[in-house]
């Protein structure tokens, strides 16, 4: 697995959260836990409801901090992907091809342009873009936790196994 593990930043640890979603209205739930060593709760109550969601840290965080597998749904593998809105990315690749394309400029101009801003944007993402934790099976989100080793990059195909998993 270790081909799969990205690396992440020390900066993405700095505050722990998750979110979950309620097995019974769907709704999601956020909460904040805090900074890395503070208590991790056991539960958490679905806003919307009311229904409390089991959680299993415990079993899951090891004593160095590393997050191997989802609390929530105990599912053994976690993706790591970059904390971002995946519309709001697709939206502004949009329309800054849509501004280039009716621009006019002549082609070397307009190749130029793209590369500084796929320059640009993977600076933005290296720099800036925190990561999340985010369970195949049941799509919970884990912030600030340090991935272990059953965490590995985004896959799609695995992604796509279970996205239509009930309950999860």
């Amino acid at each position: 697995m270790s081909e799969h593990r990205a690396e992440v930043p020390e900066r993405d640890h700095s505050e722990q959260s998750f979110a979950v979603q309620c097995t019974r209205c769907h709704a999601w739930t956020e909460r904040r836990i805090g900074a890395p060593g503070s208590p991790l709760p056991n539960a958490a109550t679905c806003g919307e409801c009311g229904t409390p969601q089991p959680l299993d840290f415990a079993g899951h965080v090891a004593a160095d901090g590393k997050l191997d597998g989802c609390p929530r749904c105990d599912y053994h593998t976690l993706c790591i992907q970059k904390d971002f809105n995946n519309k709001l990315g697709v939206l502004v690749v949009a329309v800054t091809y849509a501004i280039l394309f009716f621009s006019g400029l002549p082609i070397p101009w307009l190749v130029a342009a793209l590369v500084v801003f796929t320059v640009v944007d993977v600076l933005l993402l290296r720099l800036f873009i925190k990561r999340v934790l985010i369970c195949y099976r049941c799509k919970a989100q884990y912030r600030g936790f340090v991935p272990g080793d059953m965490c590995r990059t985004f896959d799609l195909a695995t992604w796509e196994v279970h996205d239509d998993v009930p309950g999860g």
